[in-house]
């Protein structure tokens, strides 16, 4: 057994995408030495010379890159395998391309490396003529290569081939029939090992009775590529779960184990490191029955962590989690290594607010054209993303259709390399931002040190209004403590403590056995829908459990949905700061329950964690049981009105949890660990932001018709029969679950199908700023008022004027929806109190009549059409545009824009506003709760020459209709359908 190769456990840079820097992979080797692996591969789909220009020889910079890197690796006992990937438009036949392709590996080989793989996955299986005339079969000309260059090579004891079939789902019918596979196993010579997946693509289980029939095909044991944490297909999912789903026993049946990570280089810590625990394991069992190799004494001793028993997933993350969490901290206090999060702030000045202004804005400086080859030093530009798969035929995405050159991204992340010594990757378009909304803040953004944000107030339940045919139920609104008075700041949300019970989980998948912390993983689910019945009552057990199961009866009480203060928030040690306790500390380091949170919302690609299964399951079942609050009002002792009402409470304690640490988290981690996961954790939280005020909105202002049409019900059976994906069997890959936990969330809102509303990239300059975002409450409306005021930069002249009428700006732009339809307002709030918010009508036709009727004549009788007359001062036009609008018959919306489009929006943030993610969220609030209620369209109306409001909308998906309506020729009316 001297003389039998070792085991090869590592990683394998196989992904699709940017690759990483050489500082990244320098880094890596020190992780792989420190876990115990031995193997890294070099096979970055995006590199040009390992790909698409793979004939061409490395420049003497780059080889001197490629040398520099080699030595690293050998320098951390790290075997480095330089791997080519030629098959795309390789002719087998030819002598010259033979030849191109021996000089590439022998320029490669003369800088130290002593290991090669030749990579065929992810191509045409179809030979060209000239191939076919010489060859067989594509497996007969791929072996004649392979064997031709190994031998060139002196034969290499590691030589790796990866088969374009790689995985059971690719062989036809099945790998122990498959020609190809079979041909390869008796051409390949013998010292060459063969690269396989699995069942699948991304498998997520691996067994030893398969592994078995693919040794029989190949004729030597097959080396592991396993894409379990690959996230190339989806730039909406990151993995940071433990490594798992591979039954133990697995070492005597194959040649080594190489893990294709995420494409984030930070987010791979947890994978590895559990990785790392796995081989140890194995080496562990194996060492008795000498299976292991010549290396098991010495992996056995310098490595860390448990060496004996079979592996268990949970016991390897929680020692993960904490080494990560002392990893996050160090790499922190490093000089330079943290990003300050973006200061908020309070402007009590500025551009005016326009009646449809959205704020979002955010800087987005182009750090190089879209269409150029990053050169050595300009490795920082936004990362691409690809696309998912279309024929299901690649490693972990999709290539070109064939002819193409390039794929277009779906999505933007950044991750800053900060390295000069990249080798040249291929030209692809990045993912292209939308143009940021232009800035009306002026010099408001400081770009100094963090200041920690301020709390924000819990506001109490949502106000329930009856308007026409809306006879919503009439409930109590406790004021008290809503608000705190005299304009000091209102306080943040709370949220529960991280460590929880698990008690009210679904039964957990097949794995090693008990462990208390972290929590078992859920599998995800085919349907979207699955939750318990509408009218299933829970147990003792679901309602007192734990802090994420719903309140019993008697705590959530027969009033409505509130939300939480900051006392509550504070009763949990395990809690994450709040703004208060941050002002204090605002580099404070994260917590090991706050990184176990980030686990747990990006887990497994097909398990998701404890944390993000309570989310869907809470919004599954809210979802399936809203009747129960819905209008006409039940009884007030109506159980399942209360059942529903704990459960929003529980739902809601878990996204202001989640939002504050996407606060805590800008404001500690690292640069490279902030710019890996921040667009990640960013979309949840906007996410969970639309949906908590959502629910909260759910409370009294659904419309419960008998006549289902249009309505609840059927938007959401409308919106399940448009996400197929999700509703796929379990055979399915990952891709076709498409987003992760942000993807069935996003489904489960009646707007879910818009996947415009849900797509915007990420901020390159991540702001720590903590929103909450509600249904409109009763002390909403002076605060809402005062922001408009406040927003409007005008002449001493001007201001006495507004001093005089301080509700003059608030009533032109909020005034009729407040007023005429309160119940579809949603307010956005800061540290500094309300700074946005979301007005629409259900019903715009009787709106506008009620409007032209009755609330016009009541403002032209509160406002003389003579106030605004004098000489022109700085905000007069704001004041004599307020006015013209109270004393001119306003026009007519032409009638087919009310039946196409029936419902009326209106959105407004203050200029301090900065992070476009809260301005979408808005956005969704008030879109969905129009079309829960039976709206299939909005419109608005917007000024030509406001080029802010335009692009805002644009974003949004409305479009110009082409209808002559306004008041001035300048006036447009854009429209979207829901």
């Amino acid at each position: 057994m001297a003389g039998r190769p070792r085991f090869l456990c590592g990683v394998v840079e196989g992904f699709y995408g940017r690759p990483w820097s050489m500082e990244q992979r320098k880094l890596l080797f020190q992780w792989l030495k420190r876990w115990g692996l031995n193997c890294y591969m070099y096979a970055p789909k995006d590199e040009l010379k390992h790909r698409l220009l793979w004939r061409e020889p490395y420049t003497e910079h780059e080889a001197a890159c490629m040398q520099s890197l080699i030595e690293a690796a050998q320098e951390q006992g790290v075997e480095f395998v330089f791997a080519i990937s030629a098959g795309q438009d390789m002719v087998f036949s030819s002598a010259g391309d033979r030849l191109l392709l021996q000089q590439k590996l022998r320029q490669v080989a003369a800088m130290g490396c002593h290991s090669f793989a030749l990579l065929f996955d992810d191509i045409d299986p179809c030979m060209c003529q000239a191939d076919r005339d010489v060859f067989p079969s594509l497996a007969q000309a791929q072996a004649s290569v392979a064997n031709e260059v190994y031998r060139e090579l002196d034969q290499p004891s590691i030589f790796l081939f990866c088969p374009t079939e790689y995985c059971s789902s690719l062989c036809s019918p099945s790998p122990s029939q498959s020609c190809y596979l079979l041909t390869l196993g008796q051409e390949l010579l013998p010292g060459i090992s063969v690269i396989w997946t699995g069942p699948k693509v991304v498998s997520q289980e691996l067994s030893a009775t398969l592994l078995e029939e693919v040794e029989g095909v190949l004729q030597r044991r097959p080396i592991i590529w396993d894409n379990l944490y690959a996230n190339d297909y989806d730039c909406r999912r990151v993995f940071l779960g433990p490594y798992t789903g591979r039954a133990p026993g697995l070492m005597p049946r194959l040649r080594g184990l190489l893990l294709n990570p995420n494409c984030e280089l930070q987010a791979n810590f947890i994978p590895i490191h559990t990785l790392g625990s796995w081989f140890r394991s194995e080496l562990g069992s194996c060492a008795h029955s000498d299976h292991a190799g010549k290396e098991t004494a010495a992996a056995l001793g310098d490595s860390q962590g448990p060496q004996e028993g079979s592996y268990s997933p949970q016991e390897a993350l929680e020692l993960a989690l904490h080494d990560w969490v002392a990893e996050i901290n160090r790499q922190a206090l490093e000089p330079g290594g943290r990003t300050p999060g973006q200061p908020s702030i309070s402007l009590k000045g500025g551009t005016r607010l326009q009646p449809s202004t959205a704020g979002g804005q955010e800087v987005m400086p182009d750090a190089q054209p879209h269409d150029s080859v990053p050169s050595v030093a300009d490795q920082d530009g936004p990362e691409p993303c690809s696309v998912a798969p279309g024929e299901g035929r690649k490693k972990v995405t999709s290539e070109p259709e064939k002819g193409s050159e390039s794929r277009t991204p779906t999505g933007g992340r950044q991750s800053p390399t900060g390295d000069g010594d990249q080798l040249t990757t291929g030209s692809r378009e990045s993912c292209e931002p939308s143009s940021a909304l232009p800035s009306t803040a002026g010099s408001a953004q400081s770009t100094g040190t963090s200041v920690a944000t301020e709390t924000l107030h819990s506001p109490g339940p949502p106000m329930c209004c009856s308007n026409g045919a809306n006879t919503s139920q009439n409930l109590p609104l406790p004021t008290s403590d809503a608000r705190t008075g005299g304009g000091s700041s209102p306080q943040p949300p709370s949220s529960t403590q991280t460590e929880v019970s698990r008690a009210d989980m679904p039964p957990k998948p097949p794995g090693p056995g008990a462990c208390t912390s972290p929590g078992p993983p859920a599998p995800l689910t085919d349907e979207v829908g699955a939750s318990p019945g509408p009218t299933a009552p829970l147990t003792p057990e679901e309602t007192g459990s734990s802090p994420m199961a719903l309140l019993t009866l008697e705590e959530a009480g027969s009033g409505p949905t509130v939300l939480l203060t900051p006392k509550e928030a504070r009763t949990s040690p395990t809690a994450p700061l709040t703004p208060e306790e941050a002002r204090f500390s605002p580099m404070a380091s994260l917590t090991l329950g706050e990184v176990q949170m980030l686990v747990e919302l990006f887990y497994l690609p097909y398990h998701h964690g404890p944390l993000a299964q309570h989310l869907l399951e809470h919004f599954r079942w809210l979802r399936a049981n809203s009747l129960s609050v819905g209008v006409p009002a039940t009884a007030p002792d109506d159980c399942e009105g209360m059942q529903w009402r704990g459960r929003a409470q529980s739902f809601q304690l878990l996204c202001a949890q989640t939002c504050r640490l996407h606060s805590h988290f800008v404001s500690s981690a690292s640069r490279a660990l902030l710019y890996d996961l921040h667009p990640y954790l960013w979309d949840i939280r906007n996410m969970l932001l639309a949906a908590s005020a959502f629910v909260l909105w759910l409370d009294g202002h659904l419309l419960c018709d008998p006549d289902p049409k249009g309505t609840w019900g059927s938007c959401f059976g409308w919106c399940q029969s448009i996400t197929a994906p999700i509703l796929l069997g379990g055979d399915a890959e990952p891709w076709a679950r498409r987003g992760g936990l942000f993807g069935e969330l996003q489904a489960l809102l009646p707007v879910g199908n818009s996947c415009d509303l849900f797509c915007h990239p990420p901020p390159l300059f991540p702001s720590s700023q903590l929103y909450l975002l509600h249904p409109l409450l009763p002390p909403d409306k002076g605060e809402l008022y005062r922001m408009c005021q406040e927003s409007l930069n005008c002449d001493p002249k001007v201001a006495e004027i507004l001093a005089a009428y301080p509700d003059l700006l608030g009533d032109r732009l909020l005034g009729s929806f407040l007023s005429l339809s309160p119940e579809y307002t949603f307010v956005l709030e800061d540290e500094g109190g309300p700074c946005g918010y979301a007005a629409g009508a259900l019903c715009a036709e009787g709106f506008l009549q009620q409007r032209d009727s009755s609330w016009l004549p009541a403002m032209r009788h509160k406002y003389p059409r003579d106030l605004g007359a004098g000489a022109p001062a700085l905000g007069q036009d704001a004041l004599e545009e307020a006015l013209l609008f109270f004393h001119t018959e306003p026009p007519a919306v032409p009638l087919p824009v009310l039946r196409r489009f029936p419902s009326l929006v209106q959105l407004g943030t203050a200029p301090r506003v900065l992070d476009v993610g809260a301005s979408r969220s808005l956005a969704i609030c008030l879109l969905s709760a129009l079309r829960a209620n039976g709206s299939r369209g909005v419109f608005c109306q917007v000024s030509a020459a406001d080029q802010q409001q335009l692009s805002f909308y644009s974003k949004l998906g409305f479009v110009a209709l082409p209808v002559a309506w306004g008041i001035s020729p300048g006036a447009r009316l854009l429209g979207r359908l829901l």
